[in-house]
């Protein structure tokens, strides 16, 4: 999500009327993670047993629920919307 916010800023900044392309691409490989995290987050997808570290927060847990809704979630609902604004940005204007 952090490249979005440069390539698309710097879009605007450069007024460049085709960054909606890669903001299409971007979100799309982020919906594609986002997904990847759902999955695991739900169950569907299985963790490959790996050894407990202490440190790290696990991606199953409560922790990752805010307002009772998954972070997996909003982010995959944050990249749909960034791809349907990037792909109207791509139209010509009816003039």
């Amino acid at each position: 999500m952090f490249p979005l916010a440069i390539v698309l800023g710097l879009g605007l900044w450069w007024q460049d009327a085709q960054a909606g392309r890669y903001g299409i691409v971007l979100s799309l490989g982020g919906g594609a993670i986002a997904l990847w995290h759902l999955g695991l987050f739900t169950g569907v997808i299985l963790e490959p047993i790996q050894p407990c570290t202490a440190t790290g927060p696990s991606c199953t847990d409560d922790s990752q629920v805010v307002i009772g809704v998954p972070i997996p979630l909003l982010s995959m609902i944050a990249f749909a919307l960034i791809f349907a604004f990037s792909a109207a940005s791509l139209k010509d204007p009816q003039t």
